[in-house]
């Protein structure tokens, strides 16, 4: 019996790899060996020859995407070193629409799976491999009747991992720069029955997250319903990641995701630009007006984690247009705020545009493009730094009060990160630093220089930020003060009086003195602090029990 190793690599250790357990699952049953193995593209490549190698299998199928492609090539010679005698497949989307490319490119190649892989490797494994093209194109059957790709060998391993799972394959949307926009990627939606006996195996293996791949979740709004309706009842210790489109949403949605329990599930909506004419051009035709509400009313539900997007480099988008949807998109004040960058995708409509469009882009995965009819590289390096510093101090959540008061010290949300970036270039800081601490010292020293009048408020709103954040009971030196000292002794034997056996009462807060004895302080230093954010109280105290940070605000007088 020949051994078959299927081989996926991922972006990252979190991830997990669906494709080799769907084309696992589809070719079980015959007579093969099959076995997995996955990689991540920080390992070092030694390490990920010596266990293909060591599998010595005698057929390795890679399953190729964006995020593995540059790993990959450099992979397959030396395996072809170790292993002269194995058949080499490739399949994937990175493959699927220049496959030619590839042969040209490794000749010691077997053959290229174009499209969904399944019916492709069945083929292929079926004739022994003796079949005289290299380029494999077999219709996969319905969607539907594609196997389960999961098992229950495959749990331990993927504990603490994301688990993907698809209840639909394709689009009906045409965006120009995606895959799932070409005639061959119809939408084609999974029984519902089977989805919830799918999922239902998943719960029972109590995944922190399944995050379905489905392009867009809703665009069939009824399946959708069913699947979060299913979902909301069951509530389990899960969370669920979603791709949607609000311009589908409705009432009903609405009504119904009211009722969804708090961080159960995370939606990532793609706005990609407010301009209507760059919309047009690549066939995603909105109102932005009517999405901006729709998002606004899901943000407002509170109980639903908000991911939104927007891509740089979209054809017609002028630096001032991408200003300007930055600024719509951020006004909307979502969870996380993901800047992209145009990604010249080979097979998509975009990838045929772009002598019209005078684009260039990077030669190599992830095909990135480097300047348009409409940008140049100048103008997408300075998106580029204000894209690290959204990242830094909005995304990750740790400057939340202090980037809130910043932003509205200059004329737009664009601006204020521009200006950073430039301040902190100059300064020879790098922008991306994820030190809490280092990166709260650069933004101090900008507020020193730029925004002198109020250094006193932002120290506060930085104290602020960090009482939030951190598991300590001290400030970084940078930020203490010895007033903050005796507030601290002050607070801490206030509270103190109230415990009883171990057990504190207070403001309708529960806590133990073990929590007082790990807690923060805080009192403004500054007056307009005071006046914004704590008018009627003196002393602030952030106790943490249960994963969760209390602010209390108290009156020791």
């Amino acid at each position: 019996m020949k051994k078959l190793l299927l081989v996926g690599i991922n972006a990252r250790y979190t991830h997990s790899n669906l494709a080799i357990r769907y084309l696992r699952n589809y070719v079980t049953g015959l007579s093969y060996q099959i076995d997995l193995e996955e990689f991540t593209i920080n390992q070092p490549i030694l390490d990920i020859i010596s266990r293909i190698h060591n599998q010595r299998p005698e057929i390795i199928a890679f399953s190729v995407y964006i995020w593995n492609s540059e790993i990959t090539r450099k992979l397959l010679p030396e395996v072809h070193k170790l292993l002269p005698e194995c058949k080499i497949i490739l399949g994937g989307p990175e493959v699927s629409y220049n496959p030619q490319k590839w042969l040209e490119e490794f000749s010691f190649l077997y053959f290229i799976i174009c499209g969904a892989g399944e019916a492709g490797l069945q083929y292929l494994l079926e004739k022994k491999l003796s079949v005289k093209e290299q380029i494999i194109k077999i219709q996969n059957p319905a969607f539907n009747e594609i196997k389960f790709p999961y098992t229950d060998d495959d749990f331990p391993v993927l504990e603490n991992k994301y688990i993907y799972y698809e209840a639909s394959r394709g689009c009906p949307f045409k965006c120009s720069y995606c895959l799932s926009s070409r005639l061959d990627q119809k939408l084609e939606l999974r029984e519902f029955n089977k989805v919830k006996e799918e999922l239902e195996f998943l719960l029972n293996k109590k995944p922190k997250i399944i995050k379905f791949v489905d392009r867009t979740f809703n665009a069939n709004r009824e399946f959708a319903r069913k699947i979060w309706q299913y979902l909301i009842e069951r509530n389990p210790d899960t969370k669920f990641h979603f791709e949607i489109y609000p311009a589908l949403m409705e009432e009903e949605d609405y009504i119904l995701l009211e009722k969804c329990p708090v961080d159960l599930f995370q939606f990532e909506i793609g706005i990609q630009s407010t301009n209507p004419v760059t919309l047009k051009a690549i066939h995603r035709p909105d109102d932005w007006n009517k999405t901006k509400e729709k998002i606004q009313k899901l943000i407002s539900m509170e109980n639903i984690h908000i991911h939104v997007d927007l891509i740089a480099g979209l054809p017609n988008d002028e630096f001032k247009d991408i200003k300007h949807s930055f600024n719509e998109i951020y006004s909307l004040q979502a969870d996380h705020f993901q800047l992209g960058f145009l990604k010249i995708l080979p097979g998509t409509e975009i990838a045929e545009k772009i002598k019209k469009y005078s684009i260039e882009c990077l030669s190599y995965a992830p095909y990135q493009v480097l300047k348009t009819k409409w940008l140049d590289f100048n103008q997408l390096e300075k998106i580029q730094q204000v894209e690290s510093l959204l990242n830094t101090f909005h995304n990750s959540g740790n400057f939340k009060l202090t980037i809130k008061n910043m932003t509205l010290e200059f004329n737009s949300p664009f601006e204020m990160f521009s200006v950073l970036a430039k301040y902190l270039n100059e300064a020879g800081n790098d922008p991306g630093i994820c030190n809490w601490q280092k990166s709260a010292m650069m933004l101090l020293e900008f507020i020193r220089q730029n925004l002198s009048e109020k250094l006193e408020f932002y120290k506060d709103c930085l104290r602020w930020d960090w009482c939030y954040l951190a598991n300590a009971h001290q400030y970084p030196a940078f930020l203490n003060s010895r007033k903050l000292a005796q507030v601290k002794r002050m607070g801490f034997e206030f509270l103190k009086q109230r415990s009883r056996q171990g057990s504190i009462n207070f403001k309708e807060v529960n806590f133990t003195f073990n929590d007082l004895k790990k807690a923060i302080f805080f009192q403004p230093s500054s007056i307009e602090f005071k006046n914004k954010l704590m008018p009627y109280a003196e002393i602030c105290v952030f106790i943490k029990f249960q994963n969760y940070k209390n602010c209390i605000k108290f009156n020791i007088k």
